[in-house]
């Protein structure tokens, strides 16, 4: 799933290239203007409704070059990645820092971020029910652009990854909850360092 996923935001990038070059050639109420300053931008995440995942950021040019954002996500998790029938949603917050090469939003961006996930769950293996809870913690770094126009409508591509570290707890716990738990995390690959965004929204 991650290469499609992948292959896809690549995709929607070269698209977004293209059509920001072919506005930018014709008269029309989404041309850049840059006397226009936008400071603030509140995006989402469309894409990422197709798997479950619902993301929404803001971010702030508090100076030229340097921008802060804040991003809620919240996945809505099938119970198809094991045989204990796993009910299980997670939440993120992410706080990501970008320079702004441009000194504006409108720009090729470097950044780092730090984000926190936590997924709740409970399942039942045989006639055993149980319950838990995975909390997992990046550090990582990442780099994109963002396109706005003088209507304020922008687009956002981005790519990050850092270290992660994470802590599972399972009430009972046995070796067969455990590996269940196990397969789960790995089966269900948005549980990793990789930070992605591909976004639309409106700066003002």
């Amino acid at each position: 799933m991650k290469k499609i996923i992948l292959t896809t935001l690549a995709f929607a990038l070269l698209t977004t290239i293209t059509f920001s070059q072919n506005s930018s050639q014709e008269p029309s109420k989404l041309v850049n203007d840059s006397n226009k300053t936008f400071k603030h931008s509140l995006n989402f995440c469309p894409g990422g409704i197709i798997f479950g995942v619902y993301a929404v950021n803001y971010e702030y040019l508090f100076k030229p070059h340097h921008g802060i954002v804040t991003r809620f996500d919240y996945e809505a998790i099938p119970k198809s990645y094991t045989d204990a029938n796993i009910e299980s949603n997670g939440v993120a917050f992410i706080l990501n820092y970008r320079y702004h090469f441009s000194g504006e939003l409108k720009s090729t961006f470097v950044g780092v971020y730090s984000r926190y996930k936590i997924y709740n769950g409970y399942g039942t293996l045989g006639s055993q029910d149980f319950d838990f809870n995975l909390k997992h913690f990046t550090m990582g770094v990442n780099a994109g652009k963002r396109w706005v126009w003088n209507s304020g409508f922008n687009i956002t591509f981005q790519l990050g990854y850092g270290l992660a570290t994470d802590n599972r707890n399972a009430t009972p716990t046995s070796e067969s909850i455990e590996s269940i738990l196990n397969a789960f995390e790995k089966k269900y690959e948005f549980i990793d360092p990789f930070f992605g965004e591909l976004s639309i929204g409106w700066a003002f």
